[in-house]
């Protein structure tokens, strides 16, 4: 798992199942495509880790989606500020 990357438009998961680290895919990944997941930092740390995924979704920061949000309206404050 250590060796995935992470991406905002990601194509599978980590799930820990008997102290084990699983990796599942969320939907079909062809031959050839990265393996990408969502580390799903907390919204305090989105800061500390940008994100340069490439993907259209990319939101900057590597955050779980439930704070995209959330996130999307801190950097518009913060921009507003600057």
């Amino acid at each position: 798992a250590r060796y995935i990357n992470h991406g905002c438009d990601a194509n599978a998961e980590s799930d820990i199942i008997d102290d084990r680290v699983w990796i599942i895919a969320t939907r079909k990944i062809r031959k050839g495509e990265e393996v990408l997941y969502n580390y799903n930092f907390d919204l305090e740390d989105a800061l500390d880790n940008p994100c340069n995924c490439g993907s259209e979704k990319c939101v900057g920061y590597m955050v779980g989606d439930e704070y995209w949000p959330k996130l999307r309206k801190l950097l518009r404050k913060k921009k507003k500020r600057a």
